[in-house]
């Protein structure tokens, strides 16, 4: 068990300290989704592109994307897609999935993306969001931050348990 799960046990186990509303402009989550995972290899910038053509051609609108290398230097790329998409996505993927060196791939039916707008200049926000669903027990499946908006892919298991602590977490308007 790492150093933070252990953390997070005792935490929830003997209960949190109740930390003062941060003051968000909003909370918006995304229609139903699904979500694609791959580790595409290292440095490897034409194999990403190539996934991305292969969704566009068969007009697979992306409504979630976030890139990262990891520790080995592989690329991780999580994209989330209507979930009405996601079988004919599995297909094209599934007869690409040798020629564009995919190491590894996993998929999930039921995803939500839940973002959150915090206010300009506001510190630890996405450490509060992140810390705020950890605590419930919901691990994201992916996050990305910018300056104007935080946002997590969840399974759509854990939406509302996800809003309602969020909303013990943040002040909106």
């Amino acid at each position: 068990m790492t150093q933070q799960s252990k953390t997070l046990e005792i935490m929830r186990r003997i209960g949190a300290p109740k930390l003062e509303k941060i003051r968000i402009t909003g909370i918006l989550q995304s229609p139903a989704l699904a979500s694609l995972t791959f580790l595409m290899p290292k440095g490897d910038s034409d194999s990403f592109a190539a996934v991305l053509r292969l969704l566009g051609d068969r007009s697979i609108n992306i409504r979630f994307i976030n890139k990262y290398k990891d520790s080995a230097g592989y690329i991780s790329l999580c994209i989330c897609i209507d979930s009405e998409a996601l079988d004919e996505a599995l297909v094209v993927l599934d007869a690409n999935e040798a020629s564009l060196g995919i190491k590894d791939f996993m998929y999930h039916p039921r995803v939500k993306v839940i973002s959150i707008y915090p206010h300009k200049e506001r510190p630890r926000v996405a450490e509060r969001f992140l810390t705020t669903l950890r605590m419930q027990g919901i691990d994201p499946l992916s996050t990305n931050n910018a300056s104007s908006v935080i946002s997590c892919v969840i399974s759509m298991d854990d939406v509302d348990r996800a809003l309602a602590s969020l909303s013990d977490a943040f002040e909106l308007p």
